[in-house]
């Protein structure tokens, strides 16, 4: 039963073992998505500093048309003082055409201006949402080492609980060869035994054969008149 019991354990472990390597490493693609946020926010950086640029650019542009069209309203004045009112007309359309310059990129300022603070929300939204993953992946690189070692620790549990079986076989066969010994024992008592009994048999029966033969040859003698002497 221990040696079934085993083999069941080892076909669930390598099951288990086998369904963990197809699995994607957690940790590896945390790593990815920490790396594709850094991509993004770099990504918005880039963009809101053209979005600044166009911003400066536009209302740099803008206060030019808004000064051109002040300077040429006081050379219209200073034209008009000095009794040139074809030169003064002349300065006003020049000064009222760059006060219409100005204020056509007025709506086009005010759309920069909304997509720098918009692009500037999302890159502190990333930068956020970045500082997140990276506590989340440090999370998910710890569970996953966790994990690691309770495989390792799962792992060496099956070896002990195989070295156990294995230990416990080895004291099944010390008992049964201790079993053998004590059998072997007794077999070699009742051997040195019945060789003791057929030693002492056979040494009763020369005895036995002793005593015969030499009854036999004091009757012979008995039987033989002795011989005159002379």
């Amino acid at each position: 039963m221990p040696s079934l019991i085993a083999r069941i354990r080892e076909l669930v472990t390598a099951h288990a073992h086998h369904s963990i390597d197809q699995v994607e490493n957690p940790d590896v693609m945390a790593q990815q998505v920490l790396r594709d946020l850094a991509d993004d926010i770099q990504s918005a950086q880039r963009a809101l500093v053209t979005a600044l640029g166009a911003e400066k650019h536009l209302e740099r542009s803008r206060a030019q048309f808004v000064a051109e069209a002040a300077e040429w309203e006081r050379k219209a004045e200073r034209l008009l003082r000095a009794g040139n009112d074809d030169l003064a007309r002349g300065a006003l359309e020049r000064a009222v055409a760059a006060r219409q310059q100005a204020e056509e990129q007025r709506e086009p300022s005010e759309t920069a201006k909304r997509s720098v603070a918009r692009l500037r929300e999302q890159t502190e939204q990333l930068k956020r949402e970045w500082e997140s993953a990276r506590a989340r992946a440090a999370q998910i690189n710890a569970n996953q080492a966790a994990a690691t070692a309770l495989g390792v620790a799962s792992q060496g549990g099956d070896h002990y609980s195989r070295a156990m079986d294995r230990a416990q076989r080895l004291d099944q066969l010390s008992r049964k060869a201790a079993r053998f010994e004590s059998d072997v024992e007794a077999a070699t008592e009742l051997l040195s035994e019945q060789t003791r009994l057929e030693r002492e048999t056979a040494a009763a029966d020369r005895g036995a054969a002793v005593d015969a033969a030499f009854a036999a040859l004091k009757a012979r003698i008995a039987a033989v008149p002795p011989r005159p002497e002379g």
